[in-house]
């Protein structure tokens, strides 16, 4: 099978030659400064650009739409001395560490872009016109790939919490829902536009989005509200899914998601994927038996790395990847990128146990061997 026969037999709740370890869009397998660290103390035999081949993963082939603002807002970046820099784009100002790329850490967001309906009527909305002459078409391959190709759907909140911030949005949605509305269907017509594109050209196997609004303790929006200005541009995402034969909807989404994945359920979306486990929720063996049919990809908990011993990472795997591969429907994958505080031997009989109950063929981290 190729990695797009595996993965459509997977959703499909058939029976693959193996399950692959699944690198999801957004998750990722180890922080750049993991690996360095990995390299510099614990004799990793390889590099960051290599994480996905040396660990066997598999994953999407994603088209590019050009679904942003057109002409895009001019970003100035201002070095302040101190090992941060401040980023301006219209009305935003974000502090950050000038290599916050390599090393993450969460921006300190001073001011956001937009702030109501005159920033919608007077920047946003023109530069979202599907029809603008400047805005390119998506870059379609000339045939089908072998991985299972997808194209992005749009954030219906986190999108507008980026662009507007938490709070703002969130008097929005009782002081002009109308507002949320017109952005959040301005952005499923420029998406259809440039999907449809893509869907007559080649075969569409995935709709992958994300929204990133749970936190440790639930959602940050009630569900009556995701219900009221998300669910029905999920259902038309849904809907242009069935028309050209797309198997999955999957949204990332960080935190306890145990109840955002009925709503997504609800309205059409048949995957998800992160699971963070250490929140509590997020539980993939209790959602599996809430959701027989919802498709589950990650769940798997990076701390399990942090031990030198390596038992922690095993039974990790061996009380969830079992049952849930029984079941079908699973893509295993760490819940999110490894922090450097994560060690390599762990990490190596953990994803060596994985290969082992999913029957995967020999992936080149196995062939050199488990550090000492």
């Amino acid at each position: 099978m190729t990695t797009r026969e595996r993965f459509l037999s997977i959703v499909h709740f058939e029976q693959p030659d193996y399950v692959p370890y699944w690198y999801a869009p957004g998750i990722g397998i180890a922080h750049i400064e993991t690996v360095a660290r990995w390299i510099a103390e614990e004799g990793y035999p390889s590099d960051y650009d290599s994480l996905v081949s040396f660990w066997g993963a598999e994953g999407y082939y994603g088209v590019g739409l050009h679904t942003g603002f057109v002409p895009d807002f001019p970003v100035e970046r201002i070095d302040l001395g101190d090992g941060y820099v401040l980023i301006r784009q219209h009305k935003a100002e974000t502090r950050e560490l000038a290599n916050n790329w390599d090393l993450y850490t969460m921006p300190e967001f001073r001011t956001y872009m937009f702030e109501d309906r005159r920033d919608w009527e007077e920047h946003m909305r023109p530069r979202l016109d599907p029809a603008d002459p400047n805005r390119p078409k998506p870059t379609v391959p000339d045939a089908q790939p072998d991985q299972p190709l997808t194209v992005h759907c749009p954030s219906y909140i986190g999108t507008l919490r980026s662009w507007f911030g938490l709070d703002t949005v969130s008097y929005l949605m009782h002081d002009d829902p109308a507002l949320i509305h017109e952005i959040n269907r301005a952005s499923t017509d420029l998406f259809l536009s440039q999907a449809w594109h893509v869907a007559e050209r080649v075969q569409i196997d995935a709709i992958t989005g994300w929204e990133d609004i749970c936190y440790r303790g639930g959602m940050l929006l009630s569900p009556a509200a995701f219900r009221e200005f998300c669910a029905p541009y999920y259902r038309e995402v849904a809907d242009f899914a069935r028309q050209v034969g797309a198997a999955v909807v999957d949204v990332d989404c960080d935190g306890d998601v145990s109840e955002f994945v009925h709503c997504l359920w609800d309205c059409g979306v048949n995957m998800c994927h992160a699971f963070e486990p250490t929140h509590g929720g997020s539980d993939i063996r209790r959602i599996r038996e809430e959701l027989p049919r919802f498709i589950i990809c990650g769940g798997l908990d990076k701390h399990a790395m942090v031990d030198p011993d390596p038992t922690t990472a095993i039974a990790e795997i061996d009380s969830k990847v079992p049952a849930m591969l029984k079941h079908g429907g699973y893509l295993p994958s760490i819940d999110h990128g490894l922090p450097p505080h994560c060690r390599y031997r762990p990490f190596w009989h953990f994803m060596n146990r994985i290969r082992e109950h999913c029957g995967a063929p020999t992936a080149p981290f196995q062939e050199v061997g488990p550090p000492s």
